[in-house]
């Protein structure tokens, strides 16, 4: 019986990890600017999700299991489905319309949500639920600002040395080259934070010491090929929507984005702090906008922002809606 529920559990990891895929919006800036195909940003998205998750993944996952609550999602597999259909549900819908949404805020959602259900107590203090909110609040700020600052400082480099056509295509041509050195750094740190998403629950199962390294990140493994399948399926949606959707990017103002956003995700990533990568990107897209000067599609923004508050309360009222249907078959 034991080992049908692993099964199942992984199964379900694996479903959650794809629909996590479908919604990564990683590669928007280099496919806005047309410096790779969608078809070709979402093969080597997948690639580097795999290697992402592999290394980057298991701080994150501590941190989803141990600080935010007393509930233990992996300690009941009625608890562990409930978490991953809501989260399945939030995310694949958003992809189907082509809306970036949050899976840390669905994981963190639910987690939440089941919380309520069971009676068990939320840890609100800064080793819980405050770094997570910390987090949320100041790393979008700190995208719009560090992209902001980083258009302006190119906006300068570019004025004083780019010297007509040909300058300009120089330009380009090294902000693209540059561009795609980012998104690399940014797709594999994002792996690494999403992908705790999926595995967190299952992730102390594989936790033996007496086994191989191996086999203890085989839930990053198989978080990271499903990842990569979402995204090739399915994730091209999100990708073509937001790559210009925000505002118009040059070869400079999508890799000032990508550089923003990929510098803040490594960062938490490796502290083993689940941030919004959706809010952090979206935020960055704005910096750059401002900072050169190009219009922003405010009804865009606005309808990321409003999903981004809706995002954990849909997830945990799905959550707790599916584990009361589910607290009778398991």
């Amino acid at each position: 019986m034991a080992d049908i529920v692993l099964i199942i559990m992984v199964i379900a990891s694996v479903i959650l990890s794809f629909a996590i895929g479908t919604n990564d919006e990683t590669f928007a800036p280099v496919v806005g600017v047309k410096r790779l195909s969608v078809k070709s940003a979402v093969i080597i998205g997948a690639i580097i999700a795999v290697f992402g998750a592999f290394l980057l993944a298991p701080k994150v996952s501590d941190t989803l299991n141990n600080d935010i609550s007393t509930i233990q999602i992996s300690n009941e597999i009625v608890l562990i489905i409930s978490v991953f259909i809501s989260m399945a549900i939030c995310l694949i819908l958003a992809s189907i319309f082509g809306l970036p949404i949050s899976s840390t805020e669905a994981m963190v959602g639910s987690i939440l949500g089941l919380t309520f259900a069971r009676g068990e107590k939320i840890i609100w203090g800064w080793e819980g639920m405050g770094h997570i909110f910390f987090t949320w609040a100041v790393s979008p700020i700190l995208g719009f600002i560090g992209s902001l600052l980083l258009m302006k400082l190119m906006n300068k480099i570019l004025s004083k040395t780019v010297k007509g056509l040909s300058g300009l295509e120089t330009s380009n041509a090294i902000s693209g080259s540059l561009l795609l050195i980012m998104v690399v750094i940014a797709g594999f740190s994002r792996a690494g934070n999403d992908i705790s998403n999926a595995i967190a629950p299952i992730y102390p199962l594989f936790q033996n010491p007496e086994a191989s390294i191996f086999y203890q990140r085989i839930p990053m493994l198989l978080g990271g090929v499903g990842l990569g399948l979402g995204l090739i399926i399915i994730g091209w949606r999100v990708l073509k929507s937001l790559g210009n959707d925000v505002v118009e990017l040059t070869p400079e103002s999508a890799f000032v984005t990508q550089a923003s956003s990929a510098l803040i995700t490594l960062i938490a990533t490796l502290l083993g702090i689940p941030v919004s990568g959706t809010m952090i990107l979206v935020a960055s897209f704005i910096g750059a906008g401002y900072g050169s000067k190009k219009p922003i599609n405010l009804k865009s923004v606005r309808t990321i922002v409003l999903f981004i508050f809706l995002t954990p309360l849909f997830s945990g009222l799905c959550a707790v809606a599916f584990y009361y249907l589910l607290r009778g078959v398991f």
